[in-house]
C-alpha cells in the first residue's frame, strides 16, 4: 500500500510544543579546534552540517540523536544526527527523547522548508526558534500522528533499500 501525504489532514504546531529540549550549541573558533574524530557540526548545507572533525571534549556542547537546525550561514539546513557530535553556535539542537529515527527524519525534512523565509541577513535566534510554526499530519484527537510519521518513512526506507538491492 502505498502511503500518502495527500488526503491527510494537518495542523500547525510550535516546535517548542513538539521538541522537550531546544538548546544551541556553543562558539567553538577554527584555531581552538583540536585534531580529532569528533564530528563538529555548523551551518553547512553539505554533508549533514559536518564541517571538521575534532578533538575538543571540555567546554563545547555535545550532543546525539537529536536534529540540527543551522540558525545562521546556511540557516534552515536541519539534519537527523544520529551520531555524537561537538555543535557549533550556529546550530540549535531539537531533541525529544520519545522520538526514534524516523520520526526525526520526517520532522527534519518539514523543518528544512523554514529555510524559505529566513536569510544571512535573517537568522533563526532562540526567541524565533520557540516561537517557529511547523504543519504536521494529524490523528482524528487534532495530534501530530507520530505513527504515520515512522510508518512514512520505514515505507520510504524499504523502497530504497529495494531498489539497490535490484541494482546490485
Amino acid at each position: 500500500m502505498e502511503m500518502s501525504l495527500k488526503n491527510r489532514e494537518w495542523k500547525e504546531f510550535f516546535l517548542n510544543d513538539i521538541f522537550s529540549k531546544i538548546q544551541r550549541g556553543k562558539r567553538l573558533k577554527r584555531g581552538d579546534h583540536k585534531k580529532g574524530n569528533m564530528p563538529y557540526v555548523s551551518s553547512s548545507a553539505k554533508y549533514n552540517g559536518v564541517d571538521n572533525y575534532v578533538g575538543n571534549t571540555k567546554k563545547v556542547c555535545m550532543f546525539s540523536n537529536c536534529l540540527s537546525l543551522a540558525n545562521s550561514g546556511s540557516v534552515g539546513s536541519c539534519f537527523y544526527q544520529p551520531f555524537e557530535f561537538v555543535a557549533s553556535d550556529h546550530i540549535t539542537k531539537l531533541e525529544n527523547e520519545e522520538f526514534n529515527k524516523y520520526i526525526l527524519q520526517f520532522l527534519s525534512t518539514i523543518i528544512s522548508r523554514l529555510g524559505e523565509k529566513y536569510s544571512f541577513n535573517r537568522e533563526i535566534n532562540d526567541t524565533r526558534v520557540k516561537r517557529e510554526k511547523i504543519l504536521l499530519p494529524i490523528t482524528s484527537k487534532g495530534e501530530p500522528d507520530y505513527s504515520f510519521m515512522e510508518a512514512y518513512i520505514r515505507e520510504k526506507e524499504r523502497k530504497k533499500i529495494k531498489t539497490y538491492k535490484n541494482y546490485i
